[in-house]
């Protein structure tokens, strides 16, 4: 990576903290930059807090404010309403899920994760 480039970042949204810390360390492995929140409230302030993130990983079922309580307010944030968000999910489905890139079903295979990424950030930088 030269001096003007930042690694790509990714927003991990969900309650469980094993499947926090799972996805964070086969997204760090990577080579991408992790944040991670334990529920809608907690993203919404991070996203508050400064630079967005490429791509957001939202679960749905959370405590405090879940992903689609998350999805109401992330649409009208003025400097994250662009970015691609994954839906991560135990169902199989998801129905009617506007404005939202991707969805993968829970339990998350490491190969489908990344797979996915590199549809919406594209390759990765290399260090």
């Amino acid at each position: 990576m030269t001096a003007g480039e930042r690694a790509l970042t990714i927003l991990v949204v969900d309650d469980d903290e094993r499947t926090r810390n799972s996805l964070r360390e086969i997204l760090e492995e990577e080579g991408y930059g992790v944040a991670t929140a334990s529920n809608g409230q907690e993203a919404i302030e991070k996203l508050d807090g400064g630079d967005p993130p490429d791509l957001i990983l939202l679960d749905l079922m959370m405590p405090v404010m879940d992903g689609w309580q998350f999805l109401a307010r992330q649409k009208s944030h003025p400097l994250s309403r662009r970015v691609p968000i994954v839906l991560l999910s135990g169902m199989a489905f998801i129905r009617d899920a506007p404005d939202v890139a991707d969805f993968l079903s829970k339990p998350i295979r490491p190969e489908k994760l990344l797979s996915c990424i590199k549809r919406f950030c594209g390759e990765k930088r290399s260090a």
